[in-house]
């Protein structure tokens, strides 16, 4: 019950939030709009990209707090079809570019081309924006490590940074719902990405490994196997 009513409490605070740097973009683009001097596209263009990432930004922690309810009462839906992870993951990546560079922090990716396997779309995307946006929040600027390989049989995607690290006693607990690595004050978010990101990965017939040591940075391996879950009955609906 303690734990609920924190998740309540911080999910209001996560979705105002995002609402205060919207409404400011909002409000400088309706007065740009209205001087004919401001209203040049090499002006709004900036402030219109700002305020897509904004936007974005409040749909995905939306989104989150959909699929925490959803998902903490066994409803895991999975729609299965052969999906190019390659090309999932390169989206997923060029959609974090200006989030990246807010944080002043460099993505190198190493895709190996052709990555495909019978997978939920929806449930990739969440998977890596969650793995990805993860490491830059915490990368402490620098550079992040986004590596997607295949053996033939599974897929392996790996997602390093080099920020603050994890000791090993946070790794046994960072994948339960509403646990966090660092304390509300330093980091926000809801506590729930990883635990989201494992839950689906687990649906899809694969896991999520940890390695890292504080100062360190922190090293996330998700490993899928190509034909999917075992079994089509691991799809809930």
């Amino acid at each position: 019950m303690r734990a609920r009513d924190e998740f309540v409490a911080v999910a209001a605070h996560e979705l105002r939030n995002p609402m205060t740097p919207i409404l400011m973009q909002v409000s400088g683009l309706l007065m740009a709009a209205r001087d004919p001097v401001r209203c040049r596209p090499e002006l709004l263009a900036p402030r219109l990209e700002l305020l897509e990432h904004a936007v974005r930004e409040f749909v995905r922690r939306s989104t989150v707090l959909l699929d925490v309810s959803r998902i903490a009462a066994g409803n895991v839906r999975l729609e299965l079809a052969d999906v190019a992870l390659t090309e999932v993951v390169r989206d997923v990546v060029d959609s974090a570019s200006t989030a990246a560079q807010m944080a002043r922090c460099h993505i190198e990716a190493e895709l190996q081309e052709h990555v495909v396997g019978r997978w939920d779309r929806l449930a990739l995307e969440q998977v890596a924006e969650n793995l990805l946006s993860n490491a830059i929040k915490f990368g402490a600027g620098k550079p992040v490590a986004v590596t997607l390989t295949s053996d033939g049989s599974t897929a392996r995607l790996t997602v390093r940074d080099q920020g603050i690290g994890i000791s090993e006693q946070d790794r046994v607990r960072i994948f339960q719902r509403f646990e966090r690595a660092v304390t509300r004050g330093e980091q926000g978010g809801f506590g729930i990405g990883l635990w989201l990101a494992n839950q689906l990965v687990v649906a899809m017939g694969g896991g999520i490994s940890v390695e890292g040591a504080p100062g360190a940075g922190t090293t996330f391996t998700v490993t899928l196997p190509l034909g999917g879950p075992r079994q089509a009955g691991a799809s809930k609906s």
